[in-house]
This record gives C-alpha cells, structure tokens and sequence, in this order.
C-alpha cells in the first residue's frame, strides 16, 4: 500500500490510506488488527492473540490465527503485517493510530504551559469520536483496554477544564460539566468544577444545590460525605451566595413523580437514542421497554424521564400498574392531574374519557412500569401531545399491532458495560480479571450484576471468594444476592404469571443438555406435540423468558437456565430419556445420508415412540449435526451422569459420523472414553465393541500403539460375539492406521484380508469404503496399476449406492494414482471431476484438497494458467476454513 495508512480505535473502527477509507470485515479480522495496532510497531506473540480471540492457545487457535493474518494482509497489504516465530507485528509507525497519536498529545501536553498546554490537548481530545473499540468484536481485548482508555480521557478532559477555568471560561463549562457528572456521577471532579463554574457565573442557588445532590448521592451510593475537592468547593460558594428567590406556587402544581434517576446508570447508549429519536420523530404517542426480568427497563426508562423531563411541561406521572385494575390506576392518575374527586366518574370507560380530556392540549409523560398486558394500558392511553412509556416483560403484541406502540427490546449487558457497572460501585482499580468472570457468571444481567457488586461492597467477602462460590450453578443464585434481594424472587415473579403448558415447557428446558433447542426436540422433553411446542415457546419468547436467537431456534439466558433447573428437580425432572430417544432416533435418520454404506446390525432400529426428525439430502442432515453438535455432546454427559448408559454410547457411536468428517480427533477420542465406559458399565459387549472400533480415530493424533491395541481387542469381541462385518470393519482400522505409521505392505495386506469378509458378506457398501482405502495404500505402496483397479472396483459400487462423498475420493484415488504413473493429463481429468463433486455437496475440506492436487497435476502437465486457477480457489477455500493447509498452498503458488 503506497498512501499512508492510519488506523482509528477512539470510536467506530476506521482504517483509511490516504484519504480513502479501507474495508476491514468485522470479527476476527478487525480483532486482529485492532489487537496489533494497540502495539503498532511491537510484536505481539500469536499465543496472546489466541487467547484474546478464543479464550486459549491450543494449535487449532493458532491455525486459525494464520488464516485470518493471511486475509488481513489482503486487505491491507502483505507488507502490513509482518510474521517473526510465533508473533506478529503491525509495521506502522505508533503514529498512525490514534490511540498512540492521542497519548502523545498529552504526554507532549504535561510539558508546554498556558495556551499551548490547552492546545496540545483540545487535539488529543479531538481524536476520539465515541467509545473506543466500540465495533471490534473481541471481548477479551475490550476488558484490557477500554477502562483505561476511558480512565486517561477522564483525566485530560479534567486537565483541560482546569485550564479553560484559569483563563475564566466559566460559563462555556457549564453544560458539558453536566454532562459528565451524569455519565460519572460518584466522580467528585465534575461535581465540584459544575459548583465552581455555575458560582463564577453569578448563578450560586444552582451551585448549592448541585452540592446537595452530589452529597445525597455520595450517602446513598458509598455511605461517605464528600471529599475534600467538593467540600473546598462548597466553602467558596458559601462565601459569595445569594439567597435563592422564592419560587412562584403554581395554583395546580404540574405532577412530578418521577423515581429518583438511578446513580451511575450505566450503558444502553442505542436504547437510549432510539427513544430520543422517537420523542423527536413525534412518532406513536407510546414506547414500550421490554426485556426479560432484571434486564434493566424500569431502570432505563426512569432515567431516559428524567433526561426528557423539561420537554414535559406539564408533567410526568409514575404508576406501577403490578396488580392494579385500570379503573384503579385512572383514578390515581386523575388525581394526580387535579381532577376534583366529584368529577371522576366511577367506571373505567368514563375515566379513561376524562383522562383524555385532562389531557388535551398539555405535554405529559406518562410512565407504566410493570405492564402484566396491553389491556392494562389502553385505558390510559392519551388522545395526543403525551407520550405513554410502558415497561413489560411481555412484548405487549397486540399494543404494537393495534396502537402501533414503538417496541425497545432490552438485551443483557456486553461485557464492557458488565465491567463499568462493577467498577462503578467497586472502585476501578480492582481483579480485572475477577470482574470479568463474575460478570460473566452473572449473565450480564444488570440485576444480577448489581446485586454482586453491593454483596461484595455491602459485607465485605473478597471478589474472588465471591467468583469461586457463584461458579457452584446450583448456589449460583444465592451467591447474587444477599437474601432479602435477589435475582431468583425477580425470576419467581414471571415464571408465576405463566399458565401451566409455558410453565412446564420452562421447567424442562432447565434439564435440556447444551444451551438451546428447537421445536421438535422441545416436544420430545416435554410429550407434547411439536406444533404445541412450538406455540409454547413463542409464548414465552414473548414473555421474556426464552430467547429467540435465530428463526426456529430457543435458549434461555444463563441464570434463567440455573432456575428453571431448580424447578425442574423441585418438581421431579423427568423428560431426560424422551429426549435422547429422540436424539438417537433423528441421529439415525441424519447418519443414513452421511454414510449410507454404513450398516449396523442391532443399532439401526430407533428407540420405540421416537419420532425423528425427515432429511431430503445429505445437506440437510449435516446442516442439523453441525446445528446441535453442542447440544449431542453435551446429551452425551448427561446421558452418563443420569445412568443412561445405553444412550450414552450409542450417542458417541452417532455422533462420530459427523466428528470424523468434521476431523475432531480430540473430541471423538473423549466422548470414546465416555461411551466405552458406559457400555461396560451396562455390560453391553456389542456396544464396548463399537466403542473400541471407534478409538481407531485415535491414529489422527498420532496415538498409533493406542490405536492397535484397541482395535486388537475389539476383533477378539467381534470373534466372541459371531460378528463377521465386525471384524471386517476392525481389519480395516488396522490397515488404515498402519498405513498412519508408514508400514505399507502390512496395509495392504489387512485391507485384501479385510475385503475378502466383504465379499462374503455381500454388503457392497463395506467392502467399497473397503476397495478405497486399499487403493489409497496400494498407492502408498508405491504399486499404482493396482491402485488404479482398487478404486475404479469401488467407484462402481459407490456409483449405485449413491454415496457422492464416496464417489468423489474414489475419484480423487484414481487421480493420484495416475499422476504415480506419470499420466498426469488423466489424473488431472479425475481430479478436476473429483472437485466437482465436492462443490456439489459443499464439502470445502476435500474440494480444497482436490483442487490442490489438481493444481500439481496440471502443472506437471504443462497447463501453469488452469494450475494456477485451481490452486488460488483452493488457498481461498482452505483460508476460509481456517485449514493450516493454506500455507502450503500459498507456498506452491509462489514457487
């Protein structure tokens, strides 16, 4: 890249070279380059930006991390990012972005005085334009960063204050000194420069009562008088104060009911412009803050009142409608609006006729917390001018159907907003890390979040105690409160308005293995049929107690997923067997399109009263194991840990035709461990067999003697239990796992002992998968004429079981074994048709590979341009998938 780049962290993310903006796609690779420009011009160790990315620093992190480098230079060049052994560095210079430019201005600041001090400042400050960091997806890097970030604007902002003071700019101060001490309001600087400047500017009665409030606040909040800096403040007020005048009595005072604003409120900067942009819209006259339990809408919507209060001349209303008739709250409304008692007629329709007329022609804000339905608040709708701001753990659909109410759908906390919530009430200097896990454990859920941190500040237990105890999810909810207040009554009040279905579709989900499920599996847990299920779930979607992350898909937030456990064992769980039938009876269905030539005598038939799941094509099948790879895996624990034994293994025996495409060696030899264990435990010899079988995975990890020896001893149970097509299977294990550890022949020569089973048995898809893999190790062998025969043998049947993965190794063998022979314009024909197949069935590992291949065929063939097309398409594929292979595709390309 010739211009200069500069890279903008102090805001939205913002590269730019020269005067033209450079396009960096969001996650991982904005992660990246966001992580090396906070170190521009420093290395920065790969295992560091692993961890920072993913949470850890394992091998398969780290290849990851060379895909996405790789990208990243495409974007901003291949001299941007430059590679030393095991780090990475960004070679700009630190002045190029702008968290280091801004340093440096206040670091160059410290030294100037007077004007220039100013100066170098008001540039510093300049670079910001918003949150830092604010769209760089990479929570670990934000928690590192942002407070500090923020802490040193913090302070220069203070600086510059101080100096616009000196040269008696008091009055420009004033309202941006207001602004901070809401956006900090326990920081007494703000507090005291507000009093300073409002006194400086003959406006005394408005400094002393700035003090009273920082004062209530700081007894409030930390039970503390203010400090020194405000008290010295204060006495210079005093000193030159005026009475205040009497304010005028108003012959019908205007209603100003609002709930005290919440000190350090925290976050919801988007909830907050959206209704800012609603009131000046003068869109529908009704908003409604919805969310699930302790999210934060009361606490929002109070605080957004107060912000707009002046834009309600005429009042502002509070009414907690929990409980309450609508002809009650008119009443009480009416009331408040000065309305004679005489004059209130006694029916709901009258008042809410009178409420209109009241209201006609005056700015009224009028806020409904803890709305139960729409019905409650339609009465008290006005006829035009007022704003009705409604707080519900119900969506309130028919409000937005009928009334056209404006929905502000509240979310739990991010992470940063976790952490300036904590630092707000612990002090910023505490465990970042500490603080990072509780609020993790905490769900982000504001309530949850507040109720630990006044645990921690209000007894006196260390935070790390307090993470080591919360980290118990059954004592998790007691560990968030101090049992006069907690998060478990919160919940209890939601989940008690539910009708029994919703309540019970809930309590399941509390047993539900992994983190969300859909419909069908939903109706299994619970017995009911799918399409009640799925009504059930939209119910409580719309109650706030599930979520809908994507179309068809539920889930619960964590500590609703603690309670909802709870209940479940309080009411005896159940449904646990009903799922996993479920699962292994849809597994079934699923595996049948990935391996159709795989045959399991005395597996195959799906657990009575199951219902699975219908797949139209492979596709279909493999989109639903990689949609509930989590929640298969975790069944598998649960399976175990409830005495399941049956179904925990024959899960793993499942799961493996998905893990073994998906190449998760590690996970197949753990849930091996598992699944073996169970089937001893149950004394099921057919299923300790199938789990031994299974443990040939294990030569993918270079655990060969593991490897043999299991497979050793499950052909001595296939012997025991009569099983020919076992010991074919087992036969060919060995022969692919001494083909693993070089030794040819001996592969050779179990695969032929293996295919002569095969044919015996008359099973064309085993003795197929069998005539593959000999071709692949006659290959090996260095014997290709052989191999050309051996996998053309096992094309033919492939052909007619229509197993297209099959047909496209088949094909890719072929290839090989032509190029072996020198006939590399043959092996490119079977290569190029081998690639095709793969596209067709969107599996990119082996249509990389076999573009790769094709590459080298077409090369030793003459044809560089068609080698050099092949071999881009399959480093672009390979890069996509994170596959180390890229590298040395890369490598052969620039040869």
């Amino acid at each position: 890249m010739t211009e200069p780049m500069r890279i903008g962290l102090l805001g939205p993310f913002q590269v730019t070279s020269g005067e033209a903006p450079v396009s960096v796609a969001g996650g991982r690779q904005r992660a990246v380059l966001a992580a090396l420009a906070l170190s521009a011009g420093r290395p920065v160790r790969s295992s560091a930006l692993a961890a920072l990315l993913w949470g850890e620093d394992v091998p398969p992190a780290r290849h990851r991390l060379h895909a996405i480098v790789n990208r990243l230079r495409q974007v901003v060049g291949p001299d941007a990012v430059t590679a030393g052994p095991g780090e990475y560095t960004l070679a700009l210079p630190p002045n190029a972005v702008d968290v280091h430019r801004f340093r440096a201005l206040v670091a160059e600041s410290k030294r100037a005085d007077g004007a220039d001090e100013l100066a170098l400042l008001n540039r510093a400050l300049d670079l910001w334009r918003g949150e830092p960091l604010v769209d760089v997806e990479a929570e670990r890097l934000a928690l590192a960063h942002v407070p500090a970030l923020a802490e040193e604007r913090l302070r220069a902002i203070e600086r510059r204050v101080d100096l616009v003071m000196d040269a008696g700019g008091h009055a420009e101060l004033i309202a941006g000194l207001g602004e901070l001490t809401t956006l900090h309001p326990l920081r007494e600087f703000p507090w005291s420069r507000l009093m300073l400047a409002l006194h400086r500017s003959g406006r005394q009665a408005e400094a002393l009562e700035a003090y009273q409030r920082v004062r209530t606040l700081l007894a409030d909040r930390l039970g503390v008088d203010p400090g020194e800096e405000l008290q010295r403040a204060h006495r210079e007020v005093l000193r030159g104060a005026d009475p205040p005048p009497a304010a005028p009595r108003a012959a019908v005072p205007a209603p100003r009911q609002l709930a005290a604003d919440i000190a350090g409120f925290t976050g919801r900067a988007g909830a907050l412009d959206d209704l800012d942009r609603l009131l000046d819209a003068g869109g529908p006259q009704v908003a409604v803050i919805s969310g699930p339990a302790g999210v934060g809408k009361t606490t929002l919507a109070v605080h957004w009142a107060h912000r707009v209060a002046e834009r309600f001349p005429d009042g502002q209303l509070h009414l907690n409608l929990s409980g309450r008739r609508p002809d009650a709250a008119l009443m009480t409304v009416l009331l408040s609006m000065g309305v004679p008692p005489e004059r209130i007629p006694p029916d709901a329709d009258g008042r809410s006729a009178t409420l209109r007329t009241a209201l006609a022609g005056r700015r009224v804000l009028l806020l409904l917390d803890d709305v139960r339905d729409a019905d409650q608040v339609r009465p008290l709708l006005p006829g035009s001018g007022s704003l009705v701001v409604a707080t519900s753990r119900n969506r309130l659909r028919s409000l937005r159907r009928r009334e056209g109410a404006h929905l502000v759908e509240l979310e739990p906390f991010t992470p940063a907003e976790s952490a300036a919530l904590l630092a707000g009430v612990l002090g910023g200097d505490g465990d970042r890390a500490a603080v990072a896990e509780l609020a993790d454990l905490c769900g982000h859920l504001p309530l949850a979040v507040a109720l630990a941190a006044e645990r921690v500040r209000n007894t006196g237990i260390p935070l790390r105690d307090l993470v080591v105890e919360a980290r118990d999810g059954g004592a998790r909810l007691d560990a968030l409160g101090d049992g006069t207040d907690d998060v478990r009554k919160v919940f209890a009040w939601s989940y008690r308005a539910l009708p029994e279905g919703e309540a019970a579709v809930f309590r399941a989900l509390g047993v539900l293995p992994g983190t969300g499920a859909g419909a069908a599996a939903v109706a299994a847990l619970t017995g009911v049929p799918v399409p009640e299920a799925l009504r059930r779930l939209e119910s409580l979607v719309d109650h706030n107690l599930v979520r809908r992350p994507r179309p068809g898909r539920y889930e619960l937030h964590d500590l609703l997923r603690v309670y909802a456990a709870e209940l479940a064992a309080a009411a005896g769980g159940g449904g646990l067997p009903r799922l996993l039938d479920w699962y292994v009876a849809t597994g079934l269905a699923a595996r049948a399109h990935l391996q159709p030539t795989s045959v399991d005598p005395g597996l195959e038939e799906p657990p009575a009263g199951a219902v699975p799941l219908a797949f139209g094509d492979a596709q279909q099948a493999l989109d639903w194991f990689e949609t509930e790879h989590g929640n298969l895996i975790a069944a598998v624990g649960a399976a175990a840990d409830a005495g399941l034994d049956r179904h925990c293994w024959r899960l793993v025996h499942l799961l493996w035709a998905h893990l073994d495409r998906c190449r998760a060696w590690p996970e197949i030899a753990a849930l091996g461990e598992a699944g073996l264990a169970a089937a001893r435990r149950a004394g099921d010899r057919l299923g300790e067999a199938e789990m031994l079988t299974m443990a040939a995975s294990l030569r993918h990890l270079g655990w060969f003697e593991e490897a043999l020896a299991s497979q050793r001893e499950a052909l001595d149970l296939y012997r025991e239990l009569g099983s020919a097509g076992g010991q074919a299977t087992v036969l060919n294990n060995l022969g692919m796992i001494y083909r693993s550890m070089g030794r040819h022949e001996e592969a050779v020569d179990h695969l032929r002992r293996c295919a002569v089973l095969d044919e015996a048995s008359g099973d064309p898809g085993d003795l197929a998968v069998t005539l593959f893999n000999l071709a692949r190790s006659y290959i090996d062998a260095g014997r290709a004429a052989e191999a050309v025969e051996a996998a053309g043998r096992s094309l033919e049947l492939l052909r007619e079981l229509g197993h297209r993965r099959g047909e496209g190794r088949a094909m890719e063998a072929i290839g090989f074994a032509h190029g072996l022979l020198g006939e590399h314009g043959a092996a490119a024909r079977w290569l190029r048709d081998a690639s095709a197949v793969f596209a067709d069935i969107g599996d990119r590992w082996y249509e990389s590979a076999s573009l790769t291949a094709l590459g080298r065929a077409l090369r030793a063939d003459g044809r560089p341009v068609e080698a050099a097309a092949a071999l881009e398409r399959a480093f672009d594929l390979a890069s996509e998938l994170g596959d180390p292979r890229a590298g040395e595709i890369r490598a052969f390309i620039e040869e």
